[in-house]
C-alpha cells in the first residue's frame, strides 16, 4: 500500500474544500444548524486527512488543537486524527529500512515486531530488540510524505483562503503557512530530530522528564531508534489519585517555563501520544521532530506581557504586543475597543489563575468563559494578527492546557506566573 502521488492527493484536498465550500453556501441559504455543519467538516476532512498522511494530516491535526479559534464541532471531529492514524503495512515498512539500514545495521537486530506500536502522520514506530539486549523503539518514516509535503501545504492553503475557516487575512496566513512549512521540513528529517533528542536530553533544569537516549548506529535521514522507555499512556493516568496528576501538571508547566524562558527551545508537537507518565509523577517525552526556537527578544516579550497582566497595565501590555507584530496597526494607546478587551481578558486571568490558586485545569468554565469573552471582542479582533515565529510556542501552550485538562490536574500558576512576571531579560 503506497501514498497517493502528489496530483491523486491534491485532488482529495481540493474535493475535500469544494465540498466544504459547497455546504457554507448551503448553510447560508437554508440557515441550518451551525454545529451539525461543522460536525459535517469535520468529519468529512477526518476521512480525507487521515487517508492522506504526511503534511496534509499533520495539518490537520495542527489544527485540531487550536480549541478556542475553530467551532469546536470541527476541532472535535480533527482531534480524532490524533489517535486513529491507520499504519502502513510491514512490507511498506521492511522496504524503507532495507533503503536505509546496510547489512551491518540489520546484524545489530536481533528481533523487530512487525505489528507498529504507534502510528502517526508521518511515520510510525515498531519494537526491536538489539543483540546486545537492548529493546529499542524504531522510528520509519513513510514514503513519499516528504515529497508531497510542499504540495499538501499549498492546496490546503488555498482551501482555507477559499473557505474563511481561519480569521486571518490573506498575508498572515501565507506567513503561517510559511512557519508550518519550515517546522514540517525540519520533522520529516529525521537526522534532526536525533540532533533535538540530544540536545534536549543535555538540557538542565528538568525534573521528572524523561528524554529517551539515542541509538545513533541505527539512526538516517528516514529512521530514528531510541532506547525504549516504559510509561503508561494518559487513558492510565486519569484514574491515579489527584496528588499524582497534580505533580505531574506541576513538573508539565515547570519544564514549559524552563523550555521558553531558561533554553528558548520547546517540544511543540503536544498531543497526548508523544507522552507517557509514571505513577511518581514523572513524564516520558516522544517525537522531538517538531520543535521551535525562541529568541531573546520574544523571550523578553513574552515576559513584559505576562508583568502587564499582572500588574493590569494594559499601556504596557499594548505597546509589548505592538513590538511583538500582534496588531495590525500598532499605535502609542489602544483604542477604546482594544482598551475594553484587554481590561476583560485580564480580569479574567487574575479572578482564574492568580487570586485563588490551584488553577484547576478540569474547570469547564474556564474554556467556556474565554470563548465567550472572544466572541465579545469579535469587532476587534481585526485589529489583531498572528505572529508566524510564536504560532508552534502558541500550540504548544494550547496543547499543554488540553493535556493537564485530560488529567484533571491542579497547578498553583500564580506562583509561576508570579516569577515569569519578574524576569528581566
Amino acid at each position: 500500500m503506497a501514498l497517493p502521488n502528489s496530483t491523486k492527493r491534491g485532488r482529495r484536498i481540493l474535493a475535500a474544500g469544494a465540498r466544504t465550500i459547497g455546504r457554507g453556501i448551503v448553510r447560508t441559504v437554508t440557515r441550518s444548524d451551525a454545529g451539525a455543519h461543522w460536525a459535517r467538516v469535520g468529519g468529512d476532512w477526518y476521512e480525507t486527512l487521515g487517508e492522506l498522511k504526511g503534511a496534509a494530516m499533520k495539518l490537520g491535526q495542527l489544527a485540531s488543537q487550536y480549541h478556542d479559534v475553530l467551532p469546536p464541532e470541527l476541532s472535535k471531529q480533527l482531534a480524532r486524527l490524533q489517535a486513529d492514524a491507520a499504519p502502513l503495512p510491514w512490507e511498506n515498512i521492511r522496504e524503507v529500512l532495507d533503503g536505509q539500514w546496510s547489512a551491518h545495521q540489520w546484524q545489530l537486530i536481533a528481533e523487530i515486531e512487525h505489528a507498529p506500536l504507534a502510528s502517526a502522520s508521518i511515520g510510525q514506530v515498531h519494537v526491536a530488540t538489539l543483540r546486545d539486549g537492548r529493546k529499542v523503539a524504531v522510528k520509519v518514516r513513510y514514503p513519499g510524505v516528504a515529497a508531497a509535503m510542499d504540495a499538501d501545504i499549498n492546496n490546503l492553503g488555498r482551501i482555507l483562503r477559499m473557505a474563511g475557516i481561519l480569521p486571518f487575512d490573506g498575508a498572515s496566513l501565507k506567513a503561517v503557512l510559511e512557519e508550518v512549512r519550515e517546522r514540517m521540513a525540519e520533522e520529516m528529517d529525521y537526522q534532526r530530530e536525533r540532533e533535538h533528542l540530544e540536545i534536549f536530553a543535555g538540557l538542565p533544569n528538568r525534573d521528572g522528564i524523561i528524554v529517551p537516549d539515542v541509538v545513533t548506529e541505527l539512526c538516517s535521514p528516514s529512521v530514528v531508534v531510541t532506547e525504549f522507555v516504559s510509561g503508561s499512556g494518559i487513558e492510565v493516568a486519569q484514574r491515579w489519585p489527584q496528588a499524582v496528576r497534580n505533580r505531574i501538571g506541576e513538573r508539565y508547566v515547570d519544564w514549559m517555563v524552563a523550555q521558553i524562558f531558561d533554553h528558548g527551545i520547546v517540544h511543540a508537537d503536544p498531543h497526548p501520544g508523544n507522552y507517557s507518565f509514571r505513577e511518581d509523577g514523572s513524564i516520558v517525552v516522544f517525537d522531538f521532530g517538531c520543535v521551535k526556537r525562541v529568541n531573546r527578544k520574544d523571550q523578553q516579550l513574552i515576559a513584559e506581557q505576562v508583568r502587564a497582566v499582572v500588574e493590569r497595565n494594559m499601556a504596557a501590555l499594548h505597546q509589548s504586543l505592538g513590538e511583538m507584530g500582534s496588531l495590525a496597526k500598532p499605535g502609542r494607546q489602544p483604542s477604546a475597543g482594544l482598551e475594553r478587551a484587554y481590561t476583560e481578558s485580564t480580569e479574567f486571568l487574575h479572578e482564574r489563575m492568580i487570586v485563588e490558586p490551584p488553577f484547576d485545569f478540569a474547570d469547564p468554565s474556564f474554556i467556556t468563559d474565554a470563548r465567550a469573552i472572544a466572541r465579545r471582542a469579535l469587532p476587534v479582533w481585526g485589529q489583531f494578527k498572528p505572529v508566524p515565529d510564536l504560532a508552534f510556542v502558541a500550540r504548544s501552550l494550547s496543547g499543554g492546557y488540553w493535556l493537564l485538562r485530560r488529567l484533571e490536574a491542579q497547578v498553583d500558576l500564580r506562583e509561576r506566573i508570579v516569577e515569569i512576571a519578574k524576569r528581566r531579560h
